[in-house]
């Protein structure tokens, strides 16, 4: 990755795993975790230590919380690739099972699982006109053959990954946002009532060159409240793009309705409360 991109993660301050860029390597969240590691390990240093040392804080420790997560989620969703790479090189089921310790059936979830996740990104790709990550139908019907599931290809354009419900933490997150505009962004809520974590993203744009156009904001939506998101973004006179949450937002999904703008007219017009609102 570029040099930037190194630097810009270097600096970063992790307290959340939704702080971790998608697609940060592996090994530079394992290095990240170790500098806070080793600050917290020198806590136990006596008080007469001769050598300088940072000692951690607790920023360290949340930061090494957060990023054992985020590493967590990560390792657990490469598991269908690698289940995929091993039956390619001839393992057997039973082989992956033991490997996994699970029984046959749970492996075979585990591929079906992250198949589905690849399809889904794929077709969101192809939606929005961008260049295509994950599996075209060719290589989801392979990969579900490898589990003796073809006669579920027809029916994979259907699913929807499944979000796991929103976190007390998450919400109280939100709710922090909502209270505290940030200098480039401001965060609100549509207001309408609903339990469901957000599995889609309703991004509110305007006409720009070329593909290119314009964010103004963004709503957090379930598949219920779509229509609704919709209908509100382009009431407000924007065009609406609507597309799936990254992998990592069903882990730990935002409320459905949580709105974040970039623009101070949006948040006017897009949330339950107007801009002068404290």
């Amino acid at each position: 990755m570029p040099t930037d991109a190194r630097a810009h993660w270097d600096a970063l301050e992790v307290r959340r795993p939704g702080d971790v860029p998608t697609a940060t390597p592996l090994a530079w969240q394992v290095a990240k975790h170790g500098d806070h590691a080793d600050r917290l390990m020198n806590r136990a240093l006596p008080a007469d230590f001769p050598y300088d040392v940072e000692r951690g804080n607790a920023g360290d420790a949340l930061a090494v919380l957060a990023l054992r997560e985020s590493i967590r989620r990560d390792v657990e969703h490469g598991r269908g690739l690698r289940v995929r790479d091993a039956l390619e090189l001839g393992a057997s089921w039973e082989d992956i099972a033991a490997a996994l310790d699970v029984d046959q059936d749970e492996a075979r979830r585990i591929l079906r699982t992250w198949a589905d996740g690849q399809r889904n990104l794929w077709l969101s790709s192809e939606r929005r006109g961008e260049r295509c990550f994950g599996l075209d139908a060719e290589a989801y019907a392979a990969v579900l053959a490898l589990c003796g599931d073809e006669a579920l290809a027809p029916a994979a354009e259907e699913r929807t990954p499944a979000t796991e419900p929103v976190r007390e933490s998450t919400r109280a997150y939100a709710e922090e946002l909502r209270a505290n505009p940030g200098k480039a962004s401001a965060d609100g809520h549509t207001g309408w009532e609903c339990t469901a974590g957000a599995s889609l993203i309703a991004d509110a744009v305007t006409p720009g060159p070329g593909r290119l156009g314009t964010l103004h904001a963004a709503i957090y939506t379930c598949p219920d409240h779509r229509p609704e998101a919709e209908q509100r973004i382009t009431s407000a006179g924007y065009n609406t793009d609507v597309r799936d949450t990254p992998p990592g937002h069903r882990w730990d999904p935002w409320p459905c309705g949580h709105l974040t703008t970039y623009k101070p007219d949006a948040l006017a017009a897009l949330s339950a409360v107007t801009a002068s609102t404290p």
